[in-house]
């Protein structure tokens, strides 16, 4: 948008039809990316449809459009010929459409990647300047999605599909990876897998460090160039908070928020056990509470 007057300059849609609850809420984060020799300046987003985008965000156009986990299955890729009427659109697969059949009869579609949570939901990602990687905390997750007619009544729940939620197809199973993207090059430089969802937020540093914590309530330390775990500190509860760090007195800090729950942690933080309940999530992570418990604790960290 125009600042001075607020009308818009471009727009883009990541998931025109959106038929999986993909609405793509992420932060696009401002850098400079080298394209070839050529400096551009670029918003970089990770939508949760899978799909990492990389925009010229001068005159938004569509430099770079990957998946950011390789499972992702909705859609094949994204027409990047600037020739073709369906340039920037994604290239659905049908199989993984969730709307009704010809004959107008619900379907309950099968193994969709992702999950309506998407690969990366409001957890931020983070750029470092160091290396010119974005460091993204991903969500590993597929789904069953069964959609039901429903009638609207204000201050009700309107959702009209049945869901379960369940680890990526690969092996070993997980719901979750740390990974660095070059988002220029539209590729995973490295990835670290996690047993569950990484909803926490990412933090870089201009020591070189990126910090991110896990549902389990692992906060951890990593090398930005090749992911090496430096550090972990096992926190009270899971970690959906953002780290961050500040100065007083002349010493740097780092700290992070502990305490389980969003749409991850909604069956631990609220006591329910139905598998379908919190669309599907409920079923997905029913195993984290053998891994943490509630609580909500800031943990704060010196650096020497």
């Amino acid at each position: 948008r125009d600042v001075d007057t607020g009308v818009a300059k471009w727009a883009y849609q990541m998931t025109p039809f959106d038929e999986w609850d993909y609405d793509g809420i992420n932060e696009p984060i401002l850098a400079e990316l080298d394209f070839d020799g050529t400096k551009r300046k670029t918003a970089t987003h990770f939508d949760r449809n899978g799909f990492g985008y990389t925009w010229d965000r001068a005159t938004g156009e569509l430099l770079v459009a990957e998946k950011y986990d390789p499972v992702v299955n909705w859609a094949t890729g994204v027409d990047m010929d600037k020739s073709s009427k369906d340039y920037g659109r994604p290239i659905r697969v049908a199989k993984y459409s969730t709307f009704k059949d010809g004959k107008g009869a619900d379907v309950n579609t099968k193994g969709v990647c992702p999950a309506a949570l998407g690969s990366k939901d409001q957890q931020p990602a983070s750029y470092s300047k160091l290396t010119g990687l974005f460091y993204v905390p991903t969500n590993h997750v597929c789904m069953d999605y069964e959609p039901f007619k429903v009638s609207y009544t204000a201050g009700q729940p309107y959702v009209g599909a049945t869901l379960s939620m369940f680890p990526g197809p690969d092996e070993p199973k997980r719901m979750g990876n740390f990974i660095a993207w070059d988002g220029a090059k539209g590729k995973i430089v490295w990835s670290k897998p996690e047993q569950f969802s990484v909803w926490s937020g990412a933090l870089t540093t201009a020591g070189g460090v990126a910090f991110y914590g896990t549902l389990e309530g692992y906060f951890k330390a990593v090398d930005q160039k090749d992911g090496k775990e430096l550090f972990k500190f096992k926190t009270p509860s899971g970690i959906i908070g953002n780290a961050m760090t500040y100065s007083h007195g002349g010493k740097q800090y780092v700290g992070i928020f502990s305490g389980v729950g969003g749409w991850a942690g909604i069956g631990l933080a609220a006591g329910l056990t139905n598998p379908t309940d919190g669309l599907g999530a409920v079923g997905g992570y029913a195993g984290l509470s053998e891994y943490t418990n509630l609580g909500g604790s800031l943990t704060v960290f010196a650096l020497p």
